[in-house]
């Protein structure tokens, strides 16, 4: 018979330490970065998993990305997308890599919880009216 590799324990949900909760950001702001603590060594297959959602709009504008770092920029075409204020919120999660799409892309099952909830707003930019 052969072995079948035992899958790793479910890590804890990472604790998210900046932004701060509420943290409001605007075009002065050359980028955003969103970091939080390793929840230990990640295997070769395993990554964090980063959803920012658009709160003010609902669940249509979803970001999520896949890294190995504790850490993620924010590109600011995703957030200039929004018009006016708007509040995100950010949640971090491990992830295992189960094979690839048909695209060649991979694709991941959830290896641990997920962070707790944070938020932070891009106020976008200040656009002057134009007068008569």
């Amino acid at each position: 018979p052969t072995s079948t590799p035992t899958p790793a324990p479910p890590y804890p949900g990472p604790s998210l330490l900046l932004p701060a909760d509420g943290a409001t950001f605007s075009l002065s702001t050359d980028s955003i970065t969103l970091q939080w603590a390793s929840v230990g060594a990640l295997r070769d297959n395993e990554a964090y998993m980063v959803i920012i959602v658009d709160a003010t709009g609902g669940e249509e504008r979803r970001l999520v990305e896949y890294v190995t770092d504790t850490k993620l920029i924010v590109l600011l075409d995703f957030l200039n997308d929004a018009s006016g204020p708007t509040l995100y919120y950010w949640q971090v999660g491990t992830v295992r890599q189960i094979g690839t799409n048909e695209e060649g892309l991979p694709e991941y099952e959830e290896a641990g919880a997920l962070s707790d909830r944070r938020g932070f707003v891009w106020s976008g930019t200040v656009s002057a009216t134009p007068g008569p």
